[in-house]
């Protein structure tokens, strides 16, 4: 999929229509970007921040079947990053990113 290197949006630090340049970042791990993943939560408890959940992993459940593996997404969405050219304020269009197995920014 090919996307412009420029494209007009909507800034909402401007609260107006902008030209804003557009980068695509590495995806990050689930628990960079979401700090109620499990592993996030078992991770704060150990540092003594929250009290938990579950038993970590104590009776934790098998490997997956291969039947389970049916529809599943064959591509990640991805991570595009927009800076207005008037305030050089970065942010994400959180949900609107395409989903494609190759991305080309020109």
């Amino acid at each position: 999929m090919k996307i412009p290197k420029e494209m007009k949006r909507y800034c909402p630090n401007c609260k107006t229509h902008t030209l804003q340049k557009v980068k695509q970042e590495k995806n990050r791990g689930k628990n960079k970007t979401h700090t109620m993943t499990k592993f996030s939560q078992i991770r704060m408890k150990l540092r003594g921040l929250t009290a938990g959940l579950g038993n970590k992993g104590a009776r934790s459940r098998g490997a997956m079947n291969s039947w389970k593996r049916y529809n599943k997404k064959h591509s990640k969405r991805a991570d595009l990053r927009f800076t207005c050219t008037q305030c050089s304020k970065i942010w994400t269009a959180s949900g609107k990113s395409p989903r494609s197995k190759k991305i080309t920014i020109e």
